[in-house]
């Protein structure tokens, strides 16, 4: 596993060991959702992996929601980064007025 990466089974050892300091739900570039922690006794953001050593995705806010909320404890703050469709430095589409 890379040195930036947690599996399932280490988070929930964290979790009930209260060493998670924070956790970020992050929509990346593909719309999924991906579990970002950040640990008391390691440096940076360790993403959630699955066992083949994947990112751990979910297609659904509320999916992964549930999830959390059904298999661990002892949560921190959640931080939710969302990206925006006029990241890239896109102009937003004019709005039209309404037709009456």
């Amino acid at each position: 596993m890379a040195h930036n990466a947690i599996s399932e089974v280490e988070l929930i050892d964290n979790l009930e060991s209260k060493a998670v300091k924070s956790m970020a739900l992050v929509q990346d570039d593909d719309n999924k959702f991906r579990i970002y922690v950040t640990l008391t006794w390691k440096e940076g953001r360790q993403l959630l992996e699955t066992q083949r050593k994947t990112p751990r995705a979910w297609a659904s806010l509320d999916r992964l929601v549930r999830h959390i909320n059904s298999r661990y404890v002892n949560v921190p703050p959640i931080q939710l980064e969302i990206r925006s469709k006029h990241e890239r430095g896109k102009p937003p589409e004019p709005e039209h007025p309404r037709q009456r």
